[in-house]
């Protein structure tokens, strides 16, 4: 994922954020979950992308380009857990939980003039897919 990629993937989150969650919030709570599954995933992939890319950049031995990179994108995973919390729990989310996402992710997070989603609904089932993923990543325990 290029510089190009994380920031049309941070728009996205952005359109998510901004208008399609504000407009499902209180009509359909089941879709907001969804859609901040989405966010979840969105911006864990940034970051990974991101730490990659760091650590490519350690190889090189360019410690402050790695470091420059690690501090533009550090953000992305706490943002990305709290949005996957956020979807994962049983509570309806609210409007003082998005306000701290936003926060979280950046203060000057702003709409793009061109919609990149068409229809939010065809995100429905992620919050259901992200549980079924965290379920299948966590270990089972041992019994002895």
């Amino acid at each position: 994922m290029s510089v190009q990629e994380r920031n049309r993937q941070l728009r996205v989150v952005a359109e998510i954020l901004l208008v399609h969650i504000p407009a499902t919030l209180r009509a359909d709570p089941a879709l907001t979950r969804d859609l901040l599954a989405v966010v979840g995933t969105a911006l864990r992939a940034i970051h990974e992308d991101a730490e990659q890319s760091a650590r490519a950049w350690d190889k090189r031995a360019y410690d402050i380009k790695s470091d420059k990179l690690r501090r533009e994108w550090g953000w992305a995973l706490g943002a990305a857990n709290y949005a996957r919390g956020l979807a994962l729990r049983k509570q309806a989310p609210d409007v003082n939980a998005l306000r701290k996402l936003r926060l979280l992710i950046r203060p000057e997070l702003v709409k793009s003039q061109r919609r990149q989603i068409k229809d939010p609904t065809r995100f429905r089932g992620a919050a259901r897919a992200v549980r079924q993923q965290e379920a299948a990543r966590s270990r089972p325990v041992r019994e002895y």
